[in-house]
């Protein structure tokens, strides 16, 4: 996996925000000035990556010179029925299997499913640095404290006035 103070590489992909599909491409984002929170799992509606995001949008990390873009192996149409769903204010985008290739986090099998992401963060600076970078071989583990907690401080200090102070509520999404 690629890891704190790399530089972070380029990709593009297909992805979703509010209902509208479009391709981003990362050093349109690092170029234009923002930071890129990278939010790496093998496919959207689950629990735990679902409890991740839900608090990072009620954080309001996306906007104000950072982006949040999940990044799952599931198709753009999926991806805009979850963020539908559960609210989510940012990006999701559907890879199969490069952009998680070129960060060090694709698996080759996850249930049956091959070349996914795994669950994993990366935080990539407006400078390319890689700020944070996290992972976990279990897709269902709820990590105390929990990774958007980690990311908090490397979050705000690529912007400023974030709030570092998240919560993720794992038990509403565990049936």
């Amino acid at each position: 996996m690629i890891r704190e103070g790399q530089t972070a590489p380029d990709f593009s992909l297909p992805g979703v925000e509010g209902g509208e599909p479009a391709v981003y491409d990362l050093h349109r984002a690092v170029e234009g000035g923002d930071a890129v929170l990278l939010w790496f799992a093998p496919a959207t509606f689950l629990p735990t990556v679902t409890a991740e995001l839900v608090a990072m949008g009620d954080a309001g990390w996306h906007g104000d010179g950072l982006q949040v873009w999940a990044v799952t192996a599931d198709s753009i149409y999926a991806a805009a029925a979850y963020a539908d769903r559960y609210d989510l204010p940012m990006a999701l985008l559907g890879d199969g299997g490069s952009a998680a290739d070129h960060y060090g986090v694709r698996r080759e099998e996850w249930e049956g499913h091959y070349g996914v992401p795994g669950r994993a963060a990366v935080l990539v600076g407006a400078d390319w640095e890689v700020r944070f970078a996290w992972s976990a071989d279990d897709v269902f583990a709820r990590p105390d404290p929990s990774p958007v907690a980690r990311a908090a401080d490397a979050v705000e200090s690529v912007t400023p006035g974030a709030t570092p102070d998240v919560t993720v509520d794992y038990d509403a999404y565990f049936g």
